[in-house]
């Protein structure tokens, strides 16, 4: 389905809506100590509807938040468990420590407080465990999957085939590949160099009378040579209730990136998205200096801690500076703590970090694994350079290169790059031209859709990246 502008598969969305439902229910349940008076819950708490409302929306951004959504969550049990018991702590300790701060104050013995709302906490998660095990296992069956047939043959084929035949695809069900027939046309008579098209109703075709029997949903048209393609049978499938999606396009759709090597300039022009207007810019400005400032004055003691060891750690300066390319190709210095010895570079030669780098220190390696090193980039924000939230910035020397090598590279540099982004909390850290070249995919993707809720999602899931460590070297 798609939801403000963004494809999003509807199993992750309905795993949401039903934890969400199930949160407000039991809660607003428990908290009506007037309606049932056997509820010990009511006596504790008592909360009002609009209270209710915002307490199911912080429980759903820290499921989110923690990836309880994601593709990997739903294919890998031990996954599921690590972040779902992760959530439950971020749900249960606040919580807990909140009650027993309260009647501490109110001077009430807090112990039977705390151990009521560890209770029915505990409940709840468990109801909320088996129904999830329950739904993706429902979510799983084969008449809950959208039916694929790909029309194609050749590298655009294979690689669609292989993706919804992998794993963590419960919405899709790969069912066949069809060379595409020789091209068609169907019954009518020329106009002014114009065909006056007349297909009559339930006018059957090779590809349709393929989809019907095969009971197919959707037909994703992967072909390398598209003026090859009997359009005309393609009209026909879609005006008989079958939607009919381009490589390209399922590609955006199903993993949040454009494959630019399928496409040409006219793709980028054409197709929806990649408007950044001055009001957009503006909007993005204000949000940036916005939450820069709170980030800023939320993290202070984390600042403070991190300048204190990385100076009883190793000698050299605590922050780091370095040219990187912005917003058109303007360079600017960017701020960073110093996670690596002094002599990194004493060559002179940009490298690209690697997986276990020796020229990392201790409490460097430790910042950057939690992401602390990015921390200072706060001040690039503020100063207009980055934005907090957009492509990561690149040494000039490595933006040469890749110019060189990778086409479309520079559309990334239409937008301010950002802090974290698109292509940081889906992929690793990139150490060689192949990385690149997957991240500038996730790159082009935010930069055709630069839209708020697309950065709201980047922010949520940078919580994840950062409790869990991912691509971090």
């Amino acid at each position: 389905m798609k939801l403000f502008g963004r494809y999003i598969a509807l199993p992750f969305v309905a795993l949401a809506v039903l934890d969400s439902l199930l949160f407000f229910a039991v809660l607003y349940a428990l908290s009506l100590n007037h309606h049932c008076s056997v509820c010990y819950f009511g006596s504790l708490v008592t909360l009002r509807l609009y209270e209710v409302a915002l307490l199911t929306a912080a429980f759903l951004m820290i499921a989110t938040s923690v990836g309880l959504y994601n593709r990997d969550a739903v294919q890998d049990f031990p996954t599921f468990l690590k972040r779902f018991f992760l959530s439950w702590e971020l749900i249960f300790v606040p919580a807990v420590a909140f009650v027993a701060m309260t009647k501490v104050a109110a001077g009430l013995p807090f112990g039977w407080y705390v151990g009521i709302l560890s209770l029915a906490i505990a409940l709840f998660m468990l109801l909320l465990f088996s129904i999830r095990v329950l739904m993706v296992w429902c979510l799983r069956l084969p008449f809950v999957k959208k039916r694929i047939l790909i029309l194609g043959e050749g590298r655009k084929a294979d690689v669609t085939a292989a993706f919804i035949a992998g794993p963590g695809r419960s919405h899709l069900s790969f069912v066949k590949i069809m060379p595409p027939p020789e091209r068609w046309s169907p019954v009518g008579a020329s106009m002014g160099g114009t065909l006056a098209l007349k297909l009559q109703p339930d006018m059957t075709t090779q590809i349709l009378s393929t989809a019907r029997a095969l009971r197919i949903d959707e037909i994703i048209v992967a072909v390398e040579d598209p003026e090859s393609l009997p359009m005309w049978e393609l009209l026909e499938c879609k005006l008989s209730g079958i939607d009919v999606l381009e490589y390209v396009a399922f590609w955006e759709r199903e993993v949040g990136q454009i494959d630019f090597t399928c496409v040409g300039p006219g793709w980028f022009a054409f197709s929806d998205g990649f408007l950044i207007n001055q009001p957009r810019r503006l909007l993005k400005r204000v949000v940036d200096f916005v939450i820069s400032f709170a980030f800023l004055v939320v993290m202070l003691p984390v600042i403070l801690a991190a300048m204190l060891a990385i100076k009883l750690d190793s000698p050299g300066p605590v922050f780091y500076r370095q040219e990187r390319v912005g917003l058109n190709g303007k360079t600017f210095k960017v701020w960073k703590f110093r996670s690596m010895r002094c002599d990194s570079e004493q060559d002179g030669i940009p490298r690209w970090a690697t997986v276990a780098d020796d020229r990392v220190t201790r409490v460097g390696r430790f910042i950057r694994m939690v992401r602390i090193d990015e921390i200072p980039q706060i001040i690039n924000v503020l100063a207009g350079d980055m934005s907090f939230i957009g492509p990561r910035p690149e040494r000039p020397f490595f933006v040469e290169e890749l110019h060189r090598q990778i086409p479309y590279y520079g559309l990334r540099h239409r937008v301010k790059p950002g802090i974290t982004g698109w292509a940081q909390v889906n992929y690793p850290y990139g150490a060689s031209i192949e990385d690149a070249k997957r991240k500038l995919a996730y790159d082009l993707y935010y930069v055709k859709r630069n839209e708020v809720f697309l950065d709201f999602t980047i922010l949520i899931q940078t919580v994840r990246v950062i409790l869990f460590a991912q691509g971090a070297r």
